[in-house]
């Protein structure tokens, strides 16, 4: 009796399965979407039904058959399949509850790339309208002209209305929609639009630039750059429907053959890009063989898309391009912490390439469902990754200039210096560029200073002598001898002042270059001293200038009549003569210049003191460099080159000795100039 009752039972249950199963299936099946007065728009996610035709043979007549309605099953988020050969039906009922709402409705359908769309209206198990869009359509013959697919319905009743969509496509199978007003579409199409004009001006500066930059340089990785770019720009006005939109073909297979090829051309192009930018092959030679072999496997690619095949070889395309931007973001890191600062910018640009890639693969893929962001992702990565590059790219020029500029500064070492110094500069190449960099500009402002004073300087006695000269021609006959005599030796100081010039500025280059032959031998210190003396008696008798020379008298070492060091004789007399010319130059009318001699151990010193108006200590740092010009000037409108001190310091330092100055100001200068003993 038992066993009867548990069997009754059990048939039972069985019984009631189908009527449950059906319960189950309307309760879950979702409510009508209610059109409300307030509302101009509706996202439409969450709210579809869902049948998959595997056999792709089913027409809207045998949905609309009570077997096949029963087939829906809730579509919990958007549409999201990766590439399938199904049709996918999505069902989405409506009503108007009110007459007062808005009858009128336009159901605005992403993305623009799925092949065949068809919408059907029903109500009442009767078809009101029909609607055809996909990129096997001609632009020209959809219903509104607009880069997605849009539809447009009217609910003039308050009966339940149902829409239908027929999805076909060889592509990524993926869909998400919005119901809108009229009025509602127009506002969110204009923001929209609004959005891509920054977008598509944004790729075409970016072009633009690199265009010039290609004209400029004529580098590979600009070009390649350039060509990606292009790409990229191509595929987002083709994936947002503007390519369809704007220049519309004869031949729908266009469109789509370009969608098709997308990915590839990018995987494709890209990878060249980060090849020739990062150097892979100088830098990591494995890691180049690595891309070339994914540039082969893109071409292969693109092939088989045109044969035909990108259904079954989409899927592969993107996951060798998703492995390839994440492989370029330690080769970059890598490549940057080598001291190439470009390889930076790169792993920022594909970062942010990978944040909207990354999000179209895995919706392509089915992983995720499809909402605005990855529907613009692309768009908003793309745009930042191009922008990055391009920095990287004028990082990268840079880079390179700079480069050059060492490898000259590298020949240049190699050609003047020993092996030895020339590691030692490779070896500190920064710091050396920088500080060649400093001593070329001083250079060159020496060198504009030398035909500057050469110019002025020579200019003044070269206009007397031709002034004087030209006045003696005028006057030849009317002039005194005594007056020739006079405009004579006028000329002759005149062209000696050109020739102090001339020999001055001829010794400073003859230092610098080191073509100065110096020839040490002994050389009586107090003699010399005596010689440059004697020879401005005159000068000093017209300046009613006196002169002490004396002797340490503390000095162990002192012998007045000898005083011999080991220097070159020329030399000695050049220094000599430039330190007592300056002393008598420099000091008043009625005053005292004092010369003193003394010796130590190793070396004899001359020091001339004069009474002049000495230098401040602005004036001594630079007292003995190059064109140097005092704030103290000649005190008989003498002339002064600003080389002598120079010549003084090298040629001291070259015969082994050394010179300084002790001053303060208003008190007079003494300079002390020491050679090593003989």
């Amino acid at each position: 009796m038992n066993q009867l009752k548990k069997a009754a039972l059990c048939f039972f249950l069985f019984c009631m399965l189908p009527w449950a199963n059906a319960l189950a299936r309307e309760q879950e099946r979702p409510l009508p979407l209610a059109i409300q007065l307030d509302r101009t728009s509706f996202d439409l996610n969450g709210h579809w039904q869902i049948f998959e035709d595997k056999s792709a043979t089913i027409g809207i007549e045998q949905i609309l058959n009570e077997v096949n309605a029963h087939k829906f099953a809730k579509l919990k988020g958007n549409l999201s399949a990766s590439y399938t050969d199904s049709v996918y039906w999505l069902k989405l009922s409506i009503q108007r509850p009110k007459n007062t709402s808005l009858a009128d409705w336009w159901l605005e359908i992403t993305p623009n790339m799925l092949d065949d769309v068809r919408a059907y209206q029903v109500s009442q198990g009767r078809i009101i309208s029909t609607h055809q869009s996909g990129d096997h359509q001609k632009p020209s013959d959809a219903e509104t002209k607009h880069r997605l697919a849009v539809f447009r319905f009217q609910f003039h009743d308050q009966e339940i209305h149902t829409i239908y969509l027929r999805l076909q496509t060889t592509s990524a199978m993926y869909l998400s929609a919005k119901l809108f007003t009229p009025q509602s579409f127009a506002e969110a199409s204009n923001r929209e639009s609004n959005l891509m004009g920054i977008y598509y001006g944004i790729m075409l500066a970016m072009i633009a630039y690199n265009l010039i930059l290609t004209w400029s340089y004529r580098d590979k990785a600009i070009v390649l750059y350039l060509l990606f770019s292009c790409v990229t720009l191509l595929v987002s006005a083709n994936n947002n429907g503007h390519l369809a939109l704007y220049f519309p073909s004869t031949s729908p297979w266009l469109i789509e053959t370009i969608q098709s090829l997308a990915v590839a051309t990018l995987l494709f192009f890209y990878s060249l890009f980060v090849t020739h930018f990062l150097r892979l092959n100088k830098s990591m030679p494995l890691m180049a063989d690595v891309f070339t072999f994914i540039q082969v496997f893109a071409l292969a690619a693109i092939i088989g898309v045109l044969f035909g095949l990108n259904a079954k070889i989409a899927s592969m395309v993107q996951i060798v391009a998703f492995i390839q931007m994440l492989l370029v973001l330690p080769i970059g890191i890598s490549i940057g912490w080598r001291g190439f600062r470009p390889g930076y910018i790169v792993v920022a640009a594909t970062t942010a390439w990978i944040a909207g890639g990354v999000l179209i693969i895995f919706r392509n893929l089915g992983i995720i469902e499809s909402t605005w962001i990855t529907e613009f992702g692309y768009q908003i990565g793309s745009a930042i990754e191009i922008i990055l590059l391009a920095l990287a790219q004028a990082d990268r020029i840079n880079y390179i200039k700079n480069e050059n500029a060492l490898t000259q500064e590298k020949l240049l070492s190699i050609s003047k210096h020993a092996e030895q110094e020339l590691e030692l500069k490779i070896q500190t190449r920064t710091n050396e560029l920088a500080e060649a960099v400093q001593r070329l500009e001083k250079l060159d402002q020496q060198k504009n200073e030398f035909l500057g004073i050469a110019a002025h300087d020579l200019k003044n006695p070269l206009t007397g002598i031709i002034g004087l000269s030209d006045l003696m021609r005028k006057l030849e006959n009317n002039i005194s001898p005594e007056q020739r005599y006079s405009y004579l030796e006028r000329i002759s100081r005149s062209g000696q002042r050109m020739m102090h010039i001339i020999t001055n500025l001829l010794d400073v280059n003859a230092l610098e270059s080191g073509n100065t032959k110096l020839v040490k031998q002994k050389v009586n210190l107090n003699e010399l001293s005596h010689q440059v003396l004697m020879q401005y008696e005159h000068t000093m008798r017209a300046k009613d200038i006196r002169h002490s020379f004396s002797y340490a008298d503390s000095d162990p070492f002192s012998n007045p009549s000898t005083y011999f060091v080991l220097a070159d004789p020329n030399a000695s007399f050049q220094v000599l003569d430039n330190l007592i010319s300056n002393a008598i130059k420099y000091s008043p009318i009625g005053k005292q210049i004092y010369i003193e001699l003394h010796t130590d151990e190793h070396f004899a010193t001359v020091s001339i003191q004069d009474q002049g108006p000495g230098l401040s200590e602005h004036d001594q740092q630079r007292l003995f460099e190059k064109f140097t010009k005092l704030s103290s000037t000649p005190t008989a409108g003498e002339h002064s080159s600003g080389l002598g001190l120079s010549i003084v310091k090298k040629l001291t330092e070259a015969m082994g000795g050394n010179v300084r100055c002790k001053s303060q100001l208003g008190e007079g200068c003494c300079f002390s100039v020491s050679l090593p003993l003989a």
